[in-house]
């Protein structure tokens, strides 16, 4: 495309935008083809007139919002109404690049003194009196070529009733590439570039890995990753706050990039205290200073092919039942609405699409209705809960039952009569479902993870209750043994009740 038709688009695209927001209709029909249809977040496709229609009647009527010195991957969680501040960071340094002989062994320092900026985002009590002294360190995710605070996103409530300061770390090239595109002006100083050659053989240090999306290159990550939490030990980038522990957090790609950080770098430095590991991590060395809770859910067994290794003195591995690789509370309550905010994927439109409109975009996904209903986050709370409690030299998180495998190589779930994987920790959302879920979806790009819900339709409801309050009391029944099972905290105990009694359906009686 020529300069000429990308000036035209742009122009064409900001007198769409300001149609819109005028009630303009008759400029839109004439901006628009005949056959212009406009896709609904609920999936609802509408026609052309139909939508002018609308417009006219004040059904649609849209407004502009105005962000002004927003980062790229700012939450949307309204952290002064908690207490809370965010601030972003640009911290430079010189780093090492390590080699890594063999998997679950110490790393090497091939040599030194190579110049890094990155960018931190750090998310912290305003009154250093509520800082509970623990700093989550997040190596943020970009496989979708954007930093995103997964961890941040299912422990939010979490992190900031309880006085935890996070800092995410934007650790990889492909951030902060991502960033660079996004606002070249303000993030022209990143650079986390190094030769990814090891000079004695001529070997890639970091190789690129399909299986997990990763780009390779991240020569300087390991002593970033370091480096930042050495800062946040020295109250560098916390205001001044007094940070007693440290814990590593990591969600899919990262965690395996987190996995060989454990077994390769906190050996020579120990920065961390603890790791909190979120579907799922590799295998972990059991002779390393610092304790570990990894969650998994249904796609990582499958996708590795191997289970996870046995608990230990200090490690804990959880896996949820039914569970998808990120659930639909974390995405439609927290990621979509930044993705579509920062515009990583832009529509034809030029607007920004959530992760949601993208899966839909690339799929069909069947089932067509991506995430389990199954709630990660609560879970994670617990397991990050216990985890802090286990650095403070408290009581360990509990053991949890295991998914249930076959003897094939690489093993397969044993699955019930209804397609369900049999074992793992149960949650209301299994044993007193509104919805058939699963945790591995079918077809293209990120059906598979995403899995999927089927909500039961009234008529199902009752044949599976009989009525409204057998099926409240019976999702109180299963939480409330969550809490005392220690995988859901108190406070989370509410939130499926609530859900359970806002469901609608009425049962006649027999």
């Amino acid at each position: 495309m020529n300069m000429k038709s990308q000036d035209d688009l742009r122009e064409a695209y900001y007198t769409f935008v300001q149609a819109m927001l005028e009630g303009d209709t008759a400029s839109l029909r004439h901006l628009l083809d005949a056959d212009f249809t406009l896709p609904h977040l609920t999936g609802e496709v509408q026609p052309l007139d139909s939508w002018l229609g609308e417009i006219d009647d004040g059904q649609f009527i849209y407004h502009r919002i105005d962000t002004v010195n927003l980062a790229v991957s700012a939450t949307p969680m309204p952290l002064a109404d908690h207490g809370y501040v965010e601030n972003e960071y640009f911290v430079s340094g010189d780093a090492h690049r390590y080699r890594i002989p063999a998997r679950k062994t110490t790393a090497e320092i091939i040599d030194a003194g190579h110049p890094y900026t990155t960018r931190v985002l750090v998310r912290r009590p305003a009154d250093a009196r509520k800082f509970n002294g623990t700093v989550v360190v997040e190596w943020l995710n970009v496989t979708l070529d954007q930093d995103v605070d997964f961890i941040f996103g299912a422990t939010r409530e979490l992190l900031v009733r309880d006085g935890y300061a996070w800092v995410g770390v934007s650790a990889q090239r492909n951030g902060v590439a991502a960033m660079k595109k996004w606002n070249p002006e303000r993030y022209a100083a990143l650079d986390v570039s190094a030769s990814n050659i090891d000079p004695t053989d001529g070997s890639e240090i970091d190789p690129a890995d399909p299986l997990i999306m990763a780009v390779g290159g991240d020569v300087l990550s390991w002593d970033t990753f370091s480096q930042i939490g050495r800062h946040d030990g020295n109250s560098g980038l916390l205001g001044g706050l007094n940070a007693q522990r440290l814990i590593a957090a990591s969600e899919s790609q990262s965690t395996l990039k987190v996995s060989t950080y454990f077994n390769a770098i906190q050996p020579l430095h120990s920065i961390y205290d603890g790791y909190l590991f979120y579907d799922r991590s590799a295998d972990l060395r059991t002779d390393v200073d610092a304790e570990v809770v990894a969650i998994g859910t249904e796609i990582f067994t499958q996708l590795m092919g191997v289970a996870p290794q046995n608990d230990t003195d200090t490690m804990r591995w959880w896996e949820i039942n039914g569970a998808s690789h990120f659930s639909l509370s974390e995405i439609q309550d927290y990621v979509d609405l930044f993705i579509a905010r920062d515009a990583a994927f832009p529509s034809p439109l030029g607007t920004g699409m959530s992760l949601s409109e993208r899966i839909r975009a690339n799929g069909p996904c069947v089932p067509s209705h991506s995430y389990s209903r199954v709630p990660n986050g609560d879970i994670l709370k617990a397991a990050l809960h216990s985890l802090n409690r286990w650095i403070s030299g408290g009581q360990a998180p509990v053991t949890a039952p295991r998914f249930v495998l076959d003897d094939q190589v690489p093993p397969h779930y044993v699955r019930d009569a209804n397609g369900q994987v049999l074992g793992g920790i149960r949650t209301a959302a299994q044993d007193a479902p509104m919805a058939r879920n699963g945790g591995i979806d079918s077809d293209s790009w990120f059906c598979g993870p995403s899995g999927y819900h089927v909500d039961f339709t009234p008529a199902e409801m009752c044949e599976r209750y009989g009525s409204h309050k057998a099926y409240v009391d019976r999702v109180r029944t299963v939480a409330d043994a969550n809490v005392r099972s220690g995988f859901l905290l108190k406070e989370e105990v509410e939130r499926p009740i609530k859900d359970a009694e806002a469901t609608s359906f009425s049962c006649s009686a027999n």
